[in-house]
C-alpha cells in the first residue's frame, strides 16, 4: 500500500473500490465514452442496468494505481481520455455482450480492452469475445448434444413395439373387414 502516501485519504477509499472490482468480477470492459453528451450517458446506463450490467466512471490515474496493486499486466493506453468499467458480477460475458451492443449505438463508445477471468484482453479482442456463446448457451448445447443420442435410443429400442403394433391393428382390420 505505498500508494497511501502519495494519494489523499479519501482517494484510498477509492482505489480500494477500484481493487474491489477490478479482482471480484469475472469480465469487465474498460470503455472511453469521450463524445458522448449527458443524456445519452444516462440512456446509457439505463440500458446496460437493463441487462445487470454496472458502468463506473473512473479516474486514470486511481485505476493506474489499482491495476499496480494487484499486480494486473494491463496495456498502458488505458490510462488515457475517459474510462469507464463495464462489468455484471455474475456473468463474465454480460458486460462485453452489452457493450458491444451499446457501441452499434453509440459511435463514441470505444473499448480500450479488458479483463477476463483476470487476463487482459486487448481492445481489438472484446467485439470477438462479445460474440461468444455465454455459460447458459453452452449449458443449452451441451444438454442438446447429449439428449440427441438418447432420443435416437429410445426411438430404435421403440421400434419393435410399435412394428407389433402396426401388425396387431392390420390384423384386426383384417379382421373387421372379413366379419
Amino acid at each position: 500500500m505505498d500508494y497511501v502516501t502519495k494519494v489523499r485519504p479519501e482517494k484510498v477509499v477509492v482505489v480500494e473500490q477500484l481493487k474491489s472490482w477490478l479482482s471480484e468480477n469475472p469480465g469487465i470492459v474498460f470503455a472511453s465514452f469521450e463524445g458522448i453528451k449527458s443524456g445519452d450517458m444516462q440512456a446509457l446506463r439505463s440500458s446496460l442496468r437493463k441487462n445487470d450490467v454496472v458502468m463506473k466512471v473512473v479516474k486514470n490515474t486511481l485505476l493506474e494505481l489499482a491495476c499496480k496493486e494487484l499486480g494486473l499486466e494491463v496495456d498502458k493506453g488505458l490510462f488515457k481520455g475517459t474510462t469507464a468499467l463495464l462489468f455484471n458480477p455474475n456473468d463474465e460475458l454480460a458486460a462485453y455482450k452489452a457493450f458491444a451492443e451499446e457501441s452499434k449505438k453509440y459511435e463514441a463508445l470505444k473499448p480500450k480492452g479488458g479483463l477476463l477471468e483476470g487476463r487482459w484482453v486487448s481492445a481489438a479482442d472484446v467485439d470477438v469475445i462479445a460474440k461468444m456463446p455465454g455459460k447458459q448457451e453452452l449449458y443449452a448445447q451441451l444438454v442438446g448434444v447429449l439428449a440427441g443420442p438418447m432420443r435416437g435410443l429410445v426411438t430404435v429400442l421403440s421400434g419393435p413395439y410399435r412394428n407389433v403394433v402396426y401388425v396387431l391393428e392390420a390384423i384386426k382390420g383384417q379382421k373387421e373387414n372379413v366379419a
